[in-house]
This record gives C-alpha cells, sequence and structure tokens, in this order.
C-alpha cells in the first residue's frame, strides 16, 4: 500500500446536518445509526443493564458531543453553535439540482451536526456508507433543515436526504447523495462534465473536456460511470473505453484537470 492509499483509508469523513434549533439526537438512536441494524442496540442493552441506551456510560452525550468507537474508528457527532459558513453553502446551493429550493432554506439554519468518522483504516465506501447511515439518524432525529455533503459540494433537503440513503450498500452506492456531476457549455457548442466526490472514495475524479452528447444524456452518462466504477472497485487502465453499448466507446486517459486539482480520468469524447 502506498502513502496515497493509505491517506483514503485513514482520512475521516465528514458531513454536516444544519438545524434551526439545539435539539440533541437520542444516543440510542445514533447508536442504532452505526450498527445498521435499527433497533437492536438499544432493546438489548435494555434488557441487559435496565437502562436504555443513550443512559449507559461512555454512549451519552456529553455536553454537545457524542463520542463512541466503531470497529477501529471513532464515531464523533457534534452541536456546533452556529451556522455553517455560507461562503461553504452559497456554491452547492446555487447550482443544486435536486433542490430547487435549497439557498432559501439553507438561510433559515442556526446551527449545525458535525458528523464524522475518524481514525481506522476502514474501506473509504464502507466509511461513507456509516456516515450515511448516522447522518439519517441525526436528521430524523433533530429540527433539520439540510445536509452539507462537503465530500461532493452537495447540499439535500431532509426528505431526499432520508429517502435515498436506506438503499446505500457497498456495491450500490447512493450516488446523488455523494457525487456532484456537473455540466457546463464550452464556447464551441459542445459540453464539458466533471465529477467531484471520488477522490474521497478512492478513486480519481472523472473529467469530459468536450462531448456531443447533450447536458442531460452527458450527465446521466458520467454518473453512471462514476458509480459503477465505485461500485464495482474498478481503476481503470489508461487506454482502455468505456461506452454504453458496443459502439459508443470512449477512450480513457489520465492527465491534468481543468481545474486546479489532482490528476484525473479523462473521456475523450470529440
Amino acid at each position: 500500500m502506498n502513502n496515497s492509499e493509505s491517506d483514503v483509508l485513514s482520512s475521516p469523513a465528514i458531513a454536516m446536518v444544519a438545524t434551526s434549533s439545539t435539539r440533541l439526537p437520542n444516543a440510542a438512536s445514533i447508536l442504532e445509526g452505526a450498527s445498521g441494524k435499527p433497533s437492536l442496540i438499544s432493546k438489548w442493552l435494555g434488557k441487559l443493564t435496565g437502562k436504555p441506551a443513550s443512559a449507559l456510560p461512555g454512549v451519552d452525550w456529553e455536553g454537545e458531543n457524542l463520542i463512541f468507537p466503531c470497529g477501529d474508528a471513532q464515531v464523533a457527532v457534534s452541536l456546533m453553535l452556529a451556522p455553517i459558513p455560507w461562503s461553504q453553502l452559497e456554491g452547492p446551493c446555487a447550482t443544486s439540482m435536486m433542490w430547487s429550493e435549497a439557498t432559501e432554506a439553507m438561510k433559515q439554519h442556526t446551527n449545525f451536526f458535525l458528523v464524522a468518522i475518524l481514525g481506522g483504516n476502514m474501506d473509504p465506501v464502507e466509511r461513507r456508507i456509516l456516515l450515511t447511515r448516522i447522518v439519517s439518524k441525526v436528521v430524523s432525529n433533530t429540527d433539520c433543515v439540510g445536509v452539507y455533503w462537503g465530500e461532493g459540494t452537495l447540499v439535500h433537503a431532509p426528505d431526499t436526504f432520508l429517502a435515498v440513503a436506506p438503499n446505500a450498500r457497498a456495491d450500490d452506492i447512493p450516488g446523488p447523495l455523494w457525487l456532484d456531476v456537473r455540466v457546463e457549455p464550452n464556447r464551441d457548442g459542445s459540453w464539458r462534465c466533471f465529477t467531484t466526490g471520488m477522490a474521497p472514495l478512492g478513486f480519481a475524479e472523472i473529467e469530459v473536456q468536450s462531448s456531443p452528447l447533450d447536458p442531460g444524456d452527458l450527465m446521466e452518462f458520467i454518473g453512471d460511470t462514476a458509480c459503477y466504477i465505485v461500485n464495482t472497485r474498478q481503476h481503470i487502465p489508461e487506454g482502455n473505453t468505456m461506452g454504453r453499448t458496443s459502439t459508443e466507446q470512449y477512450q480513457v486517459r489520465y492527465g491534468e484537470s481543468m481545474f486546479d486539482r489532482p490528476k484525473v480520468m479523462q473521456l475523450v469524447m470529440q
């Protein structure tokens, strides 16, 4: 394992849940989210000790912080007594494809929960599955206004996050929650496309510098390609081709990004 792979394995996974109050979610619900087995942990611990899980030492809130181990990692949920800086939210809210009311809604929040999976050597995709489950519990047990998934520079309405999150699996990732796929026009009438959110999962971001496909078709194709790569854990070699049919095949190259970021996977579509 090289240093880059090691960094991805050990890097924290972080999301923010914007709220309109300082109401804390029940600690037992967070534990259930971490377990992946709703209700089982709190019921079992309750029978064993005669106490609710949230009252057990080490798994209850200490002020505005809830911290507990999960495997060789640590789960930390912290209430921040201030809003998320608008400089982080303005762009994602303005460009949100799935939430037209994002700007208006997120401007109303007054506090947020910082949810993090820290340490350990968990597979980066599994780490985000865990994060997604815990964030869902925070969303459903607080006065949530919206979710900021910073790794993909995305904001989500609470109902959208709760609808998509339960189906998240390591071999079927919730692409719309984790990955931003952006399409922009070029001056010659073609379109360019790029992803944000692949790198934290251990894969190169995808870019198309120029494509004759219409914007919706291009966005769908790149979104499906990104999810396929992550779901199958495939690093596509230089020179291979990818496409939806035997006749629609685009060559894969690795090179400099259109933006200030590390080497990306380019699909050549001219």
